[in-house]
C-alpha cells in the first residue's frame, strides 16, 4: 500500500467519487447534485443544488487559459441572481497556487485574484454604506464603485473553495480603476463589517487568455486561439 495515498471521498448521498483538488472545500456531485463539503478528513451533505441556467456561456469546467504568464485552470462555477438577472462566477485555480475566479455576465469577462485582507481590512467602509460612484484607494489603486448588490445563490457545478450551501446570499461590491483595472469586495453572507475580501485584476478577452475548450454554438467562428470558437 502506497503510504502516501490520498483516500478517496466519497458522496454521502450516492456514493460516487467525490475528487476534491487544491484549495476546494465544497463540490457538486455530478451524478446525483448534491454539495459536499468537507472539513479536514470529515465531509458532509449541505443540500441540493438548483438546476443551472442555461445563460449562453462558451466557458466549460477544465477550461484552461493564461493569465499574465499564469497557466489556470477553470475548477467550479457558482451562478447567482439578483435583480437584474443572473451571472456565473468562474472558480480558477492557477499553476503558482493561487486562486481567483473569472466573471462571466452578458458577454463579458473579468479575471480576478485574491489579494491579502490587510489591504482593505478596516480602510474601506461597511457594505450597506457603500454606494454606486463612491470612490475608494484600495491597495494604491483608486477606483469608483460601478455596481453594488446583493446576490443569491441560484446553483453551482464542479469545485468552490468556501462552504457553498444553497439559498445563500453573497453582498459583493465592483469597482473600476481609472486605467482599466477590475476590483471586486467580497463582503459574504454578512454584509456589516470592514473586512471584505479583496480581488484585483482587469477585463479581460476571452481569446487574449487562450481559454480552450470553449462550448460551440451554431453560427460561432473563432477569431483568436487556434481550433477553438468564438463569437463572429
Amino acid at each position: 500500500m502506497d503510504p502516501y495515498a490520498q483516500p478517496q471521498i466519497q458522496c454521502p448521498q450516492c456514493g460516487a467519487p467525490a475528487p476534491f483538488r487544491g484549495a476546494a472545500v465544497s463540490l457538486v456531485c455530478e451524478f446525483c447534485d448534491s454539495t459536499v463539503v468537507r472539513t479536514g478528513v470529515d465531509i458532509k451533505l449541505v443540500g441540493k443544488v438548483s438546476a443551472l441556467v442555461d445563460n449562453g456561456s462558451p466557458i466549460i469546467l477544465g477550461s484552461r487559459g493564461r493569465h499574465h504568464g499564469t497557466p489556470f485552470e477553470v475548477m467550479g462555477r457558482l451562478q447567482v441572481s439578483y435583480s437584474r438577472g443572473n451571472w456565473n462566477e468562474w472558480y480558477v485555480e492557477f499553476a503558482d497556487g493561487t486562486v481567483g475566479w473569472l466573471a462571466d455576465a452578458q458577454g463579458q469577462y473579468s479575471i480576478v485574484r485574491v489579494k491579502d485582507q490587510s489591504v482593505v481590512a478596516g480602510r474601506v467602509p461597511t457594505y450597506p454604506e457603500l454606494d454606486v460612484n463612491m470612490v475608494l484607494t484600495i491597495d494604491g489603486i483608486e477606483a469608483v464603485v460601478v455596481d453594488r448588490r446583493g446576490g443569491a445563490y441560484k446553483g453551482a457545478e464542479g469545485q468552490l473553495p468556501f462552504e457553498a450551501e444553497p439559498g445563500m446570499i453573497f453582498h459583493g461590491v465592483d469597482l473600476r480603476g481609472w486605467n482599466g483595472e477590475f476590483i471586486s469586495l467580497d463582503y459574504g453572507t454578512n454584509p456589516n463589517h470592514a473586512s471584505p475580501v479583496p480581488y484585483m485584476g482587469e477585463a479581460i478577452d476571452l481569446a487574449e487568455v487562450g481559454l480552450h475548450p470553449l462550448r460551440q454554438f451554431e453560427g460561432w467562428r473563432f477569431t483568436g486561439w487556434q481550433g477553438q470558437p468564438g463569437p463572429t
